[in-house]
C-alpha cells in the first residue's frame, strides 16, 4: 500500500502466483500476477480518525503474458470509509465500513 497525502490517493497492490496457466507449448507453468486498486480519499468531516474512500481504478496484470488490463471504475466505483483504530511507528490497524479489519506493517526500509 502506498499513500500520497497531498494528492489524497491510495494505491493497493496484491501480488500472487497463478499456478495453473498454460504456456504456448501446453506446459503448465506458474506465473506472477498482480491486482492494483486506485483509491481516492477525503478526510471525514465529523471523525478525525476516519477517511471516506472511493475506488476509482483497477489494474490486472500477469507477467510474461499480454494480460495487462486497466479498468476505470468511474461512477460505478464502490465507496465507503476506513477508520484508524491504532497506529504507531511500525503498525496500523484500520477497520472498514463492512467490518473488515486491516493490519498493516511498514517495510523495514520505510522505518
Amino acid at each position: 500500500q502506498s499513500i500520497d497525502i497531498n494528492k489524497r490517493r491510495v494505491r493497493n497492490v496484491v501480488a500472487f502466483d497463478i499456478p495453473w496457466l498454460q504456456t504456448k507449448d501446453s506446459q503448465k507453468k506458474q506465473k506472477r500476477a498482480s491486482l492494483t486498486v486506485g483509491i481516492g480519499f477525503q478526510p471525514n468531516p465529523t471523525n478525525s480518525c476516519q477517511i471516506d474512500v472511493k475506488f476509482d481504478a483497477c489494474r490486472i496484470r500477469i507477467s510474461e503474458s499480454p494480460i495487462d488490463v486497466n479498468i476505470p471504475l468511474g461512477i460505478i466505483g464502490p465507496t465507503g470509509w476506513l477508520r484508524t483504530e491504532y497506529v504507531d511507528e511500525d503498525f496500523r490497524i484500520t477497520r472498514g465500513h463492512k467490518g473488515s479489519v486491516f493490519i498493516l506493517s511498514k517495510r523495514a526500509a520505510m522505518r
